[in-house]
């Protein structure tokens, strides 16, 4: 079977999210294979592979760039090529990111809505106990892998943006604008995954009524 960014199963349940003819009996199962197909171990290798793709080719793409202007002279004509397949292999690894997103991003905005389902019209009453749910799924295996993959991808970029910096002040390198990009690069895809685990947790909150108070008295000013 070949690979879908959303399996054909989850596409009905995206699209009855904000329905009124969404049945809240349902809303367990529907959130729970929406978050199955967002948290498929696929879809983490392929981000991976999307950010080793899109930092490594912008890395040597803009750091052959950099150099060849720096020496003054001509590109010879294996440096062209290099840099054609570099800048190849980071937009393919750009657009593989941003594919992820877009399909997770409505994976688990409909997953989130059906997680609050029960609680905004099936009647189901929130417990304390659901603060603490909300958070030990922070430790789940394949929420977990997600937030140490974003946590390395926010040190790299880290890493990057300190270099830019510091070649900033000391004098730029051949180097300066390739470790700027890849800095960027990892700051763009740790944020979405945080913000992905996110969203798991925002539709797990609805359990909580302390948070639905504090939410609400927010959003009411």
């Amino acid at each position: 079977m070949p690979f879908a960014l959303i399996l054909p199963a989850s596409r009905p349940l995206i699209a009855e999210a904000g329905s009124d003819d969404a049945r809240p009996v349902e809303a367990d199962r529907a959130a729970a294979a929406l978050r199955a197909d967002f948290e498929r171990w696929s879809r983490w290798g392929l981000g991976i592979l999307g950010f080793a793709l899109a930092a490594g080719g912008a890395f040597v793409a803009v750091g052959l760039i950099e150099t060849v202007r720096m020496l003054g002279g001509t590109p010879a004509g294996s440096d062209l090529v290099a840099i054609v397949v570099a800048v190849v292999v980071a937009l393919a690894g750009v657009a593989l990111l941003v594919l992820l997103w877009w399909s997770g991003r409505r994976l688990l905005s409909a997953a989130a809505w059906w997680m609050r389902l029960p609680y905004t019209r099936g009647g189901r009453q929130r417990r304390a106990g659901g603060w603490l749910q909300a958070r030990t799924v922070n430790f789940e295996p394949r929420v977990f892998a997600r937030i140490v993959t974003a946590t390395l991808a926010l040190l790299i970029a880290v890493g990057g943006i300190a270099l830019f910096v510091r070649d900033l002040i000391e004098g730029p390198t051949s180097m300066t604008a390739a470790a700027a990009t890849v800095g960027i690069v990892g700051a763009v895809s740790g944020i979405g995954q945080i913000g992905g685990v996110m969203r798991i947790v925002s539709g797990l909150s609805e359990r909580d009524p302390l948070w639905v108070r504090i939410r609400s008295g927010v959003i009411g000013r």
